[in-house]
């Protein structure tokens, strides 16, 4: 946080009548020297009551009271309740709250705005969002700020329910268009009725509250009792305190916990770590017009048109053509429409998540593929952004426009020199999430550098604390440092920090282990200066106790493996080696030993997969090469590919060397043989697969339907890929060019491994006595979007000679190919790499083989 008017006089806190400590910041506490005590003359009463004056509690007994508005400001009244609640956790005195100051308490504590705190000359006139003036008197304290309140316009949706039951149907009239409402329809998700509070109050008042009680040692590390550090105090002090703080982010918002969440106490958490959110459509904008089943159906000329020529109105995130005037003109009305009814300061026109470039002839040479898989859609996406921007600008020149920078529009475009003034922008993990080497934040600074020369406002940066544990990642998450580093460096340069962590059910997911990354974020959102290293000391101290020396060794050796945790099983095994001693350090049955076992939990699965990583792959398993075509002798070969199923092109035929399939337990040579190739070309991994039959036994087709399990039923090809990144992914596709795709690195209970999409292209051909199949698998090396394509690095291998010497590497991915004949009388199933004579799942990817370029 930013201190304007510096601390007068640290704040005094006597303990037990023993000792006294000053806080010079929230995290420390520094023990001040005290005179030996002296035989003195007994005090007068008039002696006792100015001493008394400059007491809360004093013996365990109030001396105080809490004084706020007649009608107060939500956050002032909930404020008020919180200090009330925790003077009295800390010191046993309950000190009453009321709306005229009394004469029975000497110390009054003015919380929030009210005629008796302007009485005294204290307002929160001029305080920016959340921002407060913590300020005390000969007899007095006031936590006071910015408590502006929403209010939420009609129509909008008190519970999930009742907009489909209730409000669609007054939306649908004041629009008289299909058009998604996310603002009416998810409102609720923001608002706390237990609490009576929104995401959307300014909180100035409850954050002064809370910042007063940290001065006092309170700590919320996680929510909830276990999360919860309480000094305990007979006696409290009124401190010499004149502070006036504002936040060194205006939007500080996080995912999870919510502030609607059904436990108290996370919404409590959220509160108290400091959150908040913007009141607008953010993110992916464009979904508002493109999701309605009306509008697929009457207009899909609004939509992407695919390599294949058809328009895609009926993919999950089925994407724009930007180059639509029909879609462009409801863009805009959509836009003035959200800005006049919901009065909303901006919107967002970002393409819908899974970003396809449209390959119309209006749109496909807006592509600058040379300029890479970040910015081949660039000056694509956000000239359309200008256009929208320009023409709001006519109506709404107050409103703000908003996009990020994402996927393959991520760099910044070359053809325009500087944002409109009504455009913000936001860069999808606009600092390092992870990762602790000093290339990558170069290079994401540079990113940002480039972004700021587009415009004359500050960032917003999204962040992504990918892989979800949620979706099955199984490492360790903790990143202080890499928070510390990035936020360091970004504060001035950004507005609004969007942090999206794993979800639980409106809480963290794993909050023993996930906490600390949300909580190092928060303190640093309110002080950006403070050392983390002297934060992390006392974290370890107050919430590990015993075993603080352990934890800590255990948390920063998985900060800095977290990238080989999971392909490197000695590594992973010295982490639980850590783990084990912070475990035996813990006193049995003792708050630490419970916090512990929080995390113990989240470990089980890295367990399992060390004892994996650990056991050797068998020898004998096959290997493939994939050739790279992006090589200048394959240049002919690579541009003859015509995704048609047939197989006939130079793409294929050039380097004609197929690989068979065989039996998949015994290695036999099946009845039905099946052939492959393989080519890595401009980051996209291809098969090329042709499956002979009998002619008196055609294969059986399941589905015509992507996604029906119907699939499985008839004939079909399975493709499971291990990349260096995740687990491994499992794309089906039948002759019909049906296709399934799962990731097979998340739990298959309720249907997580389903949300994937591979963005397969796959087209077949079936002929008299065989079908074929094209397909084509877009690979990311990034895992900001981790529901979209495959995640790893290009697989590679150096030549023999160089291994050898220790002078190559390899990051070779693993995989396997299976041809199952479902649906008719004599199943026959073949793989690449068998599976052995007793195993029955084709999912062992102890048996995949290699696959790399080289």
């Amino acid at each position: 946080m930013k201190v304007l008017i510096p601390i007068l006089i640290g704040l005094l806190v006597v303990g037990c009548g023993k000792k006294q400590f000053t806080n010079t910041n929230e995290g420390n506490s520094t023990p001040i020297k005290t005179a030996k005590k002296k035989s003195a003359t007994p005090l007068t009463p008039e002696e006792q009551k100015a001493l008394r004056e400059k007491v809360i509690v004093e013996n365990g007994k109030p001396r105080a009271e809490i004084i706020i508005a007649e009608k107060p400001a939500r956050a002032a009244q909930f404020g008020a309740q919180e200090l009330q609640t925790y003077l009295e956790k800390i010191s046993g005195a309950r000190i009453k709250i009321v709306t005229e100051p009394t004469a029975g308490a000497l110390v009054k504590i003015y919380v929030g705005e009210s005629e008796h705190a302007r009485d005294i000359g204290i307002t929160a006139k001029g305080l920016k969002r959340d921002a407060f003036k913590m300020v005390s008197g000969a007899n007095w304290l006031a936590l006071v700020g910015n408590d502006l309140e929403f209010e939420p316009r009609e129509p909008w949706a008190r519970h999930h329910n009742q907009w489909a039951q209730e409000k669609q149907s007054e939306w649908d009239k004041i629009t008289r268009k299909p058009w998604m409402n996310p603002i009416g329809r998810r409102l609720y998700r923001n608002y706390n009725k237990q609490l009576d509070l929104w995401n959307f109050d300014h909180r100035g008042s409850l954050n002064a509250v809370y910042a007063f009680l940290r001065k006092l040692g309170v700590r919320w590390y996680m929510p909830g009792e276990l999360g919860e550090i309480l000094p305990k105090r007979t006696s409290i002090e009124l401190p010499k305190i004149d502070r006036t703080v504002t936040p060194g982010w205006k939007i500080r918002s996080i995912s999870r916990p919510m502030v609607s969440s059904n436990e108290l106490e996370d919404a409590l958490w959220y509160l108290r770590i400091g959150a908040n959110k913007q009141y607008a459509i953010l993110h992916h904008g464009q979904r508002c017009l493109t999701e309605h089943p009306d509008q697929r159906k009457a207009h899909p000329e609004y939509y992407a048109m695919m390599a294949n020529g058809k328009r895609d109105n009926v993919s999950k995130t089925a994407n724009a053509c930007l180059s639509s005037e029909g879609f462009f003109r409801e863009m805009v009305a959509f836009a003035r429409l959200m800005f006049d009814h919901y009065d909303i300061p901006m919107i967002s026109v970002m393409p819908h998540d899974g970003f396809n470039h449209c390959q119309c002839d209006l749109c496909r040479d807006q592509a600058t593929l040379e300029r890479g898989a970040s910015g081949s859609s660039s000056d694509y996406v956000w000239g359309f952004v200008v256009r929208v921007a320009n023409e709001l600008a006519k109506t709404h020149p107050d409103r703000k426009v908003f996009c990020g920078a994402y996927s393959s529009y991520r760099l910044p475009p070359l053809k325009i020199d500087k944002l409109p003034d009504n455009v913000l922008m936001q860069i999808t993990n606009g600092r390092p999430i992870r990762e602790l080497d000093n290339e990558v934040h170069q290079a994401t600074a540079e990113l940002r550098k480039a972004w700021r020369e587009k415009t004359n406002h500050p960032l917003s940066v999204t962040l992504n604390y990918t892989p979800f544990t949620n979706r099955g990642a199984y490492r360790p998450q903790y990143w202080p440092h890499v928070i510390d580093r990035g936020m360091k460096e970004t504060f001035g340069q950004t507005w609004r920090e969007d942090v999206w962590l794993s979800s639980g059910k409106g809480g963290l997911h794993y909050p023993g282990m996930a906490h600390l990354n949300a909580w190092t974020i928060s303190r640093l959102w309110w002080d950006v200066d403070q050392d983390v290293d002297v934060l992390l000391a006392e974290y370890y101290k107050l919430f590990y106790g015993p075993a603080a020396a352990e934890m800590e060794a255990f948390i920063e050796y998985c900060e800095k493996e977290y990238a080989r945790l999971g392909s490197d099983g000695e590594l992973a095994s010295h982490a639980l080696e850590l783990f084990g001693k912070a475990k035996a350090a813990a006193p049995s049955n003792s708050i630490y030993e419970k916090r512990i076992a929080l995390v113990d939990e989240f470990l089980t699965t890295l367990r399992s997969r060390a004892k994996q990583m650990n056991e050797p792959r068998p020898e004998g398993l096959p290997n493939y090469r994939l050739i790279d075509m992006g090589k200048d002798k394959w240049t002919k070969a690579r541009d003859s590919l015509k995704m048609d199923g047939k197989l006939d092109e130079e793409f294929w035929t050039a380097y004609n060397y197929p690989r068979k399939l065989r039996e998949f337990r015994t290695k036999g040579k099946p009845k039905d043989e099946t052939l492959f190739m393989a080519r890595w070309w401009n980051g996209s991994l291809y098969f090329g697969i042709r499956c002979e039959f009998d002619p008196d036994t055609p294969p059986v087709i399941g589905s015509k339907k992507n996604h029906d399990p119907a699939i499985w039923q008839g004939e079909h090809l399975e493709l499971l890929i291990e990349t260096n990144k995740n687990s491994y992914y499992q794309i089906v596709v039948n002759p019909a060019g049906s296709v399934i795709d799962l990731d097979r690195g998340v739990p298959l209970r309720q249907k997580k491994a389903y949300e994937w999409s591979s963005q397969a292209e796959a087209a077949t051909h079936l002929g008299k006595d065989f079908w074929s199949v094209e397909i084509r698998l877009p690979v990311t090396s990034s895992d900001e979007d981790p529901l979209h394509q495959m995640i790893g690095d290009q697989p590679f291998e150096a030549k023999a000679k160089a291994l050898a010497t220790g002078k190559g590497t390899s990051l070779p991915w693993y995989f396997n190919l299976f041809r199952k004949r479902s649906g008719i009388k004599e199943v026959e199933t073949s793989s690449f790499s068998p599976i052995g004579k007793d195993t029955e799942s084709f999912h062992q990817p102890r048996q995949f083989a290699r696959i790399y370029v080289r």
